[in-house]
């Protein structure tokens, strides 16, 4: 997709700017440097005239030398720094620069002001293009192409690279003859690559929230289903049953037992259909047995041996290592381990397991902690709850075929705000490693 930034009407292109500047410096240099030696000479010459007696106006016979010698030092000197103010002078008027420092610093503070990282890219790419007084420029970011004027057949190529990973490109086509500086290209390229490294945030962050939004919409859709198609009639025919006892009563007292049984049958049928909604929502042996307790219930089911490891903060308690996990994150912590698990033994082939749990801390609350006791600090501080389930089973197929359960595990880590990973076990197996971040907030 090629997106063209909104530009102003009539602005100038980079080669006319470039004449314009030059003309604007060279001319006003000219004149300024002649009038100050036909000023100085005159000056000189008058002084001179007027030191030897001639009247004030007459000719001094064809001008002391020794003036023109000064006043010609005199130019000189001024030359340099007059050539280099004006040039600063018409650079702004202009808005040319040619310090890649300061055109990256320009660039930075005009990408600050920026709505949103969309429209700094397309406020970049202008910018770009008037600093290198390039034909074109464009920027390659997440599959959006932003272009400021026409690329050449064979554009310069600059990767941008955030933090050593390559998040998008930036192609520019300056004028025959006249290449940017790689200095400046380097300088651009660096303050881009957090631009483009925003833009891609933004469209991660865009496609998650839609996600996030979609994926309770379905299970909204499947709780209304569950209570219309199930529970509902359930219950109205429990209603129905209950008025036909109540009418017989009187007439056939002996058939009433009868509807009391099917009552009581139906009752029971929405009992579990109750039950199946509410673990639905929560699984019941997070509520009885904790995460630590729920995950090895989970290791006990029929199949491969599973080990449970749990290791907590060290300054948590050693009842329950994972005391203050927040609730969301035992139940998508708890989702994960059972579908991997679930996976180990349908397809894993394998003969053990391992699960791991682990609550790490970041270097500042690990020592604020300490520093604190064990009153401070616990999970609910900050850091990340690692889990971790490692067979030594055959192994991912190649290619991976990224079923409903991989797909379920990533949605629900992504949704709480980490990460879920699948992949090869050192040694032989599969892998999958959820990371998910543990706040103060979390609910």
């Amino acid at each position: 997709m090629t997106t063209p930034p909104a530009r102003r009407p009539g602005t100038r292109s980079p080669g006319v700017r470039a004449v314009a500047d030059a003309v604007l410096v060279h001319g006003a240099l000219a004149v300024a440097v002649g009038g100050i030696y036909s000023g100085l000479a005159w000056l000189l010459d008058a002084l001179s005239g007027a030191a030897s007696g001639t009247p004030s106006g007459a000719p001094s016979g064809g001008g002391d030398p020794m003036a023109g010698l000064v006043a010609a030092l005199a130019a000189g000197a001024v030359f340099h720094p007059l050539r280099l103010r004006l040039q600063r002078v018409a650079d702004r008027l202009l808005r040319v620069e040619r310090d890649p420092y300061r055109v990256a610093d320009r660039l930075s503070r005009t990408l600050q002001e920026a709505v949103d990282p969309a429209e700094g890219l397309a406020t970049a790419a202008v910018l770009v293009r008037q600093a290198l007084r390039a034909d074109g420029v464009a920027v390659e970011v997440d599959g959006v192409t932003v272009l400021d004027g026409v690329l050449g057949e064979r554009p310069v190529e600059t990767p941008l690279v955030w933090h050593g990973e390559p998040v998008g490109w930036l192609l520019s086509s300056g004028r025959e003859g006249s290449p940017a500086s790689p200095d400046l290209l380097n300088a651009l390229a660096r303050h881009l690559a957090e631009l483009a490294h925003a833009v891609r945030l933004t469209a991660d962050l865009r496609r998650s929230r839609e996600h996030i939004l979609t994926s309770r919409e379905e299970e909204r859709r499947r709780l209304r289903r569950d209570l219309h198609d199930g529970l509902g009639p359930t219950l109205a025919s429990l209603a129905m049953t209950v008025d036909e006892a109540r009418i017989r009563l009187d007439r056939d007292p002996e058939a009433v037992e009868e509807l009391l049984v099917r009552v009581r049958d139906q009752m029971g049928t929405a009992i579990v259909d109750v039950r199946d909604l509410v673990y639905g929502l929560r699984p019941p042996a997070l509520s009885h047995l904790g995460l630590a307790g729920s995950l090895r219930a989970l290791a006990d089911a029929p199949g491969p041996r599973v080990d449970v490891v749990v290791t907590g903060p060290p300054d948590g308690p050693p009842d329950d290592p994972l005391d203050g996990v927040p609730a969301a994150l035992e139940v998508v912590a708890y989702r994960i381990a059972q579908e991997a698990l679930t996976n180990v033994r349908r397809h894993a082939q394998a003969t053990t397991a391992l699960v791991r749990v682990e609550v790490l801390r970041t270097g500042a609350e690990a020592a604020g902690s300490a520093g604190a006791g064990s009153g401070a600090g616990g999970p609910e501080g900050g850091g990340e709850l690692r889990l971790s389930v490692a067979d030594d089973g055959i192994g991912l197929p190649d290619p991976i075929r990224g079923g409903v359960g991989l797909a379920s595990m990533r949605e629900r880590a992504a949704e709480a705000g980490g990460s879920c990973t699948v992949g090869p076990r050192p040694g032989g197996g599969t892998e999958v490693v959820a990371r998910l971040p543990l706040t103060r907030d979390a609910t």
